[in-house]
């Protein structure tokens, strides 16, 4: 299913009504656009329902912490930023004027959203002890190779990162690293069994990854059913922390 199309945070809230899901944050779709941050803020104010913005902004310009300040006097609902490394060099997480970056969004009590793939994870753990009041989010479970059933290097990659306290994980963009067409529950059990495992319940969240899972034949409540047969051996409280509460607590959210 293609998804060259536009989406308004309209679409998501008619979806939304198909679940018991009633907030949500919106997360970066290009990198180095504070432009795209501004219209979402724009979005917001006619949305409520979007409650936080997680911004594509420059983390190797030398003078983020301006943009940062520009953008948040916009609105409180910048809570912190992402940025897509799949057209980076591997290592591109480990420059001088990245780690500036990061340093300012510790400063400035900002989160930062790891989307990464299996490449990148051996160079994670080496960033992530220099920022240890940064907050960090693997997004999408770092992208393992859930298609063709690559786990064990994956594995221990993450169980590495899990060590640092101030590392969450997002249970999310499942579907689109599985066989588009013909994906089961069981596919993403062991990954998720994983997770759980190592980053607890209390440092898990859930994502939706909207409107790319459509890419994988899935909609938002498709996406939220199937992690709610995932995460089916957890106790309520448990559930509660993952699909709410872990969000709340991560980005700061004003509920």
């Amino acid at each position: 299913m293609a998804i060259y199309r536009n989406y308004s945070p309209e679409t998501l809230w008619s979806e939304m009504q198909e679940t018991p899901l009633r907030y949500g944050i919106f997360v970066q779709c290009l990198n180095r656009s504070a432009n795209e941050s501004k219209w979402v803020i724009e979005q917001a104010s006619k949305n409520p329902f979007i409650k936080g913005i997680v911004a594509g902004l420059d983390l190797e310009d030398l003078q983020i912490h301006r943009e940062i300040d520009e953008i948040r006097l916009l609105s409180p609902l910048v809570k912190g930023v992402r940025h897509i490394l799949d057209e980076e060099a591997d290592d591109w997480i480990c420059r001088d004027n990245v780690g500036h970056g990061l340093a300012v969004l510790q400063e400035k009590g900002l989160t930062y959203d790891l989307l990464v793939r299996p490449r990148h994870l051996k160079y994670i753990p080496d960033v992530i002890k220099k920022y240890p009041k940064l907050n960090f989010v693997v997004d999408h479970i770092a992208k393992p190779f859930i298609k063709d059933k690559v786990f064990d290097g994956w594995k221990e990659d993450m169980k590495n990162i899990a060590m640092y306290p101030n590392v969450f994980c997002k249970l999310s963009g499942l579907v689109t690293e599985a066989d588009w067409c013909n994906w089961k529950t069981e596919d993403f059990k062991s990954y998720v069994d994983h997770i759980l495992e190592i980053f607890s319940p209390e440092r898990c969240m859930f994502g939706s990854d909207w409107p790319v899972c459509n890419l994988a034949s899935s909609t938002l409540k498709q996406v939220f059913q199937l992690m709610q047969r995932l995460l089916s051996s957890c106790s309520e409280q448990d559930k509660q922390k993952i699909f709410r509460t872990n969000a709340v607590k991560f980005y700061n959210l004003d509920l």
